[in-house]
């Protein structure tokens, strides 16, 4: 049979008002003294069981409440050491004791001792290593090398600032060409100009002077006899138009116009 009661026993329960009250007292019934009233030594019982775990992991001698800094510390228990004392001394040689307190390092006043990092250099301070590879004497190749490649690099320059000058000069030389050129032949074209100008007027006063308008006519227009097999064709009929200019031109200074204007 199963550990719970029978059914009889809850009808032999007395009807209570509080429900609360009647739902605990039948699971405790049922369960019986599995979650019942703690032990009278409940207390000690726990703090026992503590204090045991903390002896376990060492850590009986951190108590919750305030340390005591008045009283001094316990002196280290000493270890019984097998080998010789030789051994000891190495050992403690070795590993010293730094249970005791570091004293605060001071610099002779009020103020405490300044840090060690307190002039800490940059991120981009030069590294100790190259500084002390400038410092090493360089060999005579190197030396060489500096005297051969400052020389270069001088004369290099030197040929540069000539080169220079020299474009320069050429350059202001082809614009003063230039506008010499330019100017002396423009003055040329200007003396042509009126020369032929000169000569045109006095060929017009020339011709102007001899015969009459109907001769300087013809001789702008070159006339030639109608009537002449040697005439070229052309596509409108002006043979009546040159006899006409023709036969003024024959009347000589008696045809009408034949003064000019």
């Amino acid at each position: 049979m199963s550990d719970f009661p029978e059914l009889e026993d809850f009808s032999n329960v007395p009807a209570s008002n509080d429900p609360q009250a009647d739902f605990l007292a039948r699971e405790r019934a049922l369960l019986g003294d599995e979650f019942g009233a703690p032990p009278e030594n409940y207390q000690e019982t726990t703090q026992q069981s503590n204090n045991n775990t903390d002896d376990q992991f060492g850590l009986g001698d951190f108590s919750s409440g305030p340390a005591d800094h008045s009283q001094p510390a316990a002196p280290p228990i000493p270890v019984s050491v097998t080998g010789a004392p030789d051994e000891l001394a190495s050992f403690q040689d070795q590993y010293p004791d730094i249970s005791h307190d570091i004293p605060e390092q001071t610099n002779g006043f009020d103020a405490p001792a300044a840090s060690l990092y307190a002039n800490q250099s940059s991120a981009y301070a030069t590294p100790a290593v190259y500084t002390q590879t400038q410092t090493e004497e360089e060999s005579s190749f190197i030396k060489e090398w500096r005297t051969n490649q400052a020389e270069e690099i001088r004369l290099r320059d030197q040929r540069s600032v000539a080169k220079r000058e020299e474009t320069i000069a050429a350059a202001e030389k082809a614009i003063d060409d230039f506008y010499h050129g330019y100017n002396t032949e423009k003055q040329k074209n200007i003396a042509k100009n009126k020369e032929e100008e000169a000569k045109f007027l006095q060929a017009r006063t020339d011709k102007l002077g001899q015969g009459t308008t109907w001769e300087r006519i013809a001789e702008l227009i070159e006339l030639q006899d109608s009537r002449s097999k040697t005439c070229g064709k052309s596509a409108r009929d002006l043979a009546r138009f040159k006899e006409i200019l023709l036969s003024l031109k024959r009347e000589g200074e008696s045809a009408p116009g034949a003064a000019g204007y």
